[in-house]
């Protein structure tokens, strides 16, 4: 199996924390000159979609999991589950409402996704550092307004976030999925 230094980890890695599949969501690192630096990282477990919170000093080696990467389809949510597609095998695979937790406003339905698999298992999905989503209500468009004047305006997944005040229902814009946060509007033109 193989192990890394706290200083080699890198968000999104998988690290088997006493047996159990954790991903690295971020790092931070203490200490001076003086004194021994340690890593500070924010954990999410995999199963479960709970926060760990961990302090690593600087020579201790972590076991890595070795997963897969594959393109997930998402279908559709039933109750507590998220229903995606294996574009590979074809074969229906399920995360729970608290592995996907709030990153459930940004999935859309027949939208691609790259998830990582574990001993065949699904495990998790990865999102995209920005996804394009309609918005389905805010107060109407006022032109000529400052670029410093927000409003706030509900998504097709129900994200709510604060956007310029010259959109307007059915736009398509940019959020980014770490911040939450609008990024641009999104042209109707394919490049």
């Amino acid at each position: 199996m193989q192990t890394v230094l706290p200083s080699e980890f890198k968000k999104g890695m998988v690290l088997l924390i006493e047996g159990v599949p954790h991903a690295v969501e971020e790092l931070h690192v203490t200490g001076t000159a003086q004194t021994k630096h340690k890593i500070h990282a924010r954990l999410r477990h995999l199963k479960t979609g709970r926060f760990l919170e961990r302090t690593f000093t600087d020579v201790e080696r972590v076991p890595v999991a070795e997963v897969q990467h594959r393109t997930v389809q998402y279908s559709y949510n039933q109750g507590e589950q998220y229903v995606f597609l294996d574009t590979e095998t074809y074969d229906e695979v399920v995360l729970t409402n608290e592995q996907v937790g709030d990153r459930r406003v940004f999935l859309k339905e027949n939208e691609e996704y790259r998830a990582l698999f574990l001993d065949g298992k699904i495990l998790d999905i990865v999102l995209p550092p920005q996804v394009t989503l309609t918005i389905t209500e805010t107060a109407p468009p006022i032109r000529g307004g400052s670029d410093s004047t927000w409003k706030p305006a509900v998504l097709e997944t129900g994200l709510e976030i604060m956007v310029p005040l010259f959109l307007d229902k059915g736009e398509r814009v940019r959020v980014d999925t770490a911040t939450r946060k609008y990024v641009g509007k999104e042209s109707d033109k394919k490049t």
